[in-house]
């Protein structure tokens, strides 16, 4: 007679956003940091280029939540957790977000 079939639509997993670096460093500037997944390896990759030319300053965040600030060799080392990314101090301390936390549209 009739056989049953099956419903089941496979769903692809959503790909992790990338960015472009500059769109990447104006989002950390407008917001003072910004928190980085763990799984996402392309905007990493585009950090670790912005942190050594010195426009970035990464932050690992550790399994009790804390974070601990990376050096220019050892982000890469600490690419399986999450990180944040923050403004450097040109002035005052680090994180300080520009035109105090607006963003622009």
């Amino acid at each position: 007679m009739f056989e049953p079939e099956t419903n089941v639509v496979a769903f692809k997993p959503r790909a992790a956003v990338t960015h472009h670096p500059k769109t990447l460093l104006e989002r950390v500037y407008a917001a003072g940091s910004l928190a980085v997944r763990a799984d996402d390896v392309a905007t990493k990759m585009a950090c670790l280029t912005l942190q050594r030319l010195g426009f970035l300053v990464i932050e690992e965040i550790l399994a009790d939540g804390t974070p601990r600030l990376l050096q220019k060799g050892e982000a890469r080392k600490a690419m399986d957790r999450p990180w944040r990314l923050s403004k450097p101090a040109f002035s005052g301390e680090f994180g300080l977000p520009d035109g105090e936390g607006a963003f622009r549209v």
